[in-house]
């Protein structure tokens, strides 16, 4: 009867082991993107604004973050994403990551109380070379930057992570992250790193790569690299190839859910 007994808990323990590898397997993680937040009253007032489809409305993304909060939704940091990725450690349910893109004054204006409301966290992907010395006063008819005081104000919502220093240029449809040269892009990656506060974080600009430039990363200390391929994450992707799903000024609530709940094909 010892023996059966035994060998029942050794099968069943076995079976646990399995069912919890194969969820573990199985965990999509929704990663957002937004880039620059404002009022409705200032975009509505505004007609290059209205046609700027990254331009997402305050009040919209207070709904999101809403829905995240009443569905018991986890806003993931880097470094249990890290853990996910490299470690095969679980994330905890309804887990979610948020990003923003380039470092936006209307992240710090907007998103922050929000986030912080909620008990949310983020990372942002600062363009280090665009960053200001001092708080600028706030104009909806222009895309302001953060300043350093604002990001140390904010390190208790925002992780601040590398978008390049500044390599953040586009031109015949090729970011200059891309166009630079492997020694000017490592010495703007340098530079950059050195005034973030997680330097193992990046956001290709314009979500453009290489496999030299990947390679570059990771010998300078990267591990986490993000792109703007739609679809989830999972154990199995490319810690610096992340996918992410862009939020436009048009994503719907219904658009959002279905998102984030793992339904999007």
């Amino acid at each position: 009867m010892g023996k059966k007994i035994l060998l029942f808990l050794f099968v069943l323990s076995v079976t646990s082991i399995m069912l919890n590898e194969k969820a573990l397997a199985n965990q999509r993680l929704p990663i957002l993107l937004y880039h620059h937040l404002l009022p409705e009253a200032y975009i509505a007032d505004n007609e290059s604004i209205l046609d700027n489809g990254m331009v997402v409305s305050q009040e919209l993304f207070a709904r999101h973050m809403e829905y995240l909060y009443l569905n018991d939704y986890h806003t993931i940091t880097s470094s249990e994403l890290r853990g996910f990725l490299y470690e095969n450690q679980e994330l905890p349910p309804n887990s979610v990551m948020i990003t923003f893109d380039d470092g936006y004054l209307s992240n710090y204006l907007f998103a922050y109380p929000i986030l912080q409301n909620f008990g949310f966290n983020a990372i942002v992907f600062t363009i280090t070379g665009f960053m200001q010395t001092r708080d600028q006063e706030f104009n909806p008819d222009r895309t302001d930057m953060l300043s350093w005081m604002q990001i140390a104000s904010s390190s208790d919502v925002f992780e601040f992570a590398s978008h390049s220093h500044l390599l953040h240029t586009f031109n015949n449809g090729i970011s200059g992250f891309v166009s630079a040269s492997i020694d000017e892009a490592r010495s703007d990656l340098i530079l950059s790193q050195r005034r973030v506060q997680n330097r193992r974080v990046f956001s290709f600009p314009f979500g453009q790569y290489n496999r030299q430039l990947v390679d570059m990363l990771r010998f300078n200390g990267v591990d986490l690299a993000f792109t703007i391929h739609k679809g989830y994450v999972t154990r199995n992707s490319d810690p610096l190839l992340l996918n992410r799903f862009t939020i436009y000024s048009n994503t719907s609530l219904s658009q959002f859910q279905h998102i984030v709940r793992g339904n999007y094909r």
